[in-house]
């Protein structure tokens, strides 16, 4: 539930952050007290105001952009990352084999770009993404008319995290 947290709009996060933690289970306490530290600001001490988050609400929170219907992540840039660590095939590449990839993955890249500019569609988003969006978006546009534990539980419900099994 503490993902949820990102699509909660920024003046409700203080609010939202108490009630969780009244509702969230002792174990999972510590990365609360973590999403508190590092994306929240923790309480000073006389407790009426918080200190400066290591990241801003506005660099994390994605209330508006998944309301707007706009990207909430930088999965392009991920995948841009992902085409070059396939085409170098390797993590410490020397400066010619990079520049060598670079070249490669840029001419894929012109290539899609002229087949966007004779009017081919651009590709679309896996029917399990897209749907989830669907998901994600009825859930945050129907953010005034639940309970908050409830509405985080509803997004947490959208994402599935991948942990590795040792």
């Amino acid at each position: 539930m503490v993902i949820g947290l990102a699509f909660v709009p920024i003046e409700d996060t203080d609010n939202t952050l108490l009630l969780l933690s009244e509702n969230l289970l002792n174990d999972l306490q510590p990365l609360l007290d973590w999403f508190e530290d590092n994306y929240v600001g923790r309480m000073n001490r006389r407790g009426n105001e918080r200190r400066q988050p290591l990241f801003p609400h506005e660099m994390w929170n994605v209330y508006n952009r998944t309301s707007n219907q706009k990207d909430r992540t930088n999965k392009h840039a991920e995948a841009a990352h992902r085409r070059l660590q396939t085409e170098l095939g390797m993590d410490d590449p020397t400066i010619w084999k990079l520049i060598d990839g670079l070249k490669k993955v840029q001419t894929n890249r012109d290539f899609y770009y002229e087949q966007l500019v004779v009017g081919h569609n651009p590709l679309v988003k896996l029917k399990m993404y897209r749907d989830a969006d669907q998901r994600i978006l009825t859930v945050v546009r129907d953010y005034y008319n639940r309970d908050v534990v409830e509405y985080l539980r509803g997004i947490a419900h959208n994402y599935q995290m991948s942990l590795p099994i040792n």
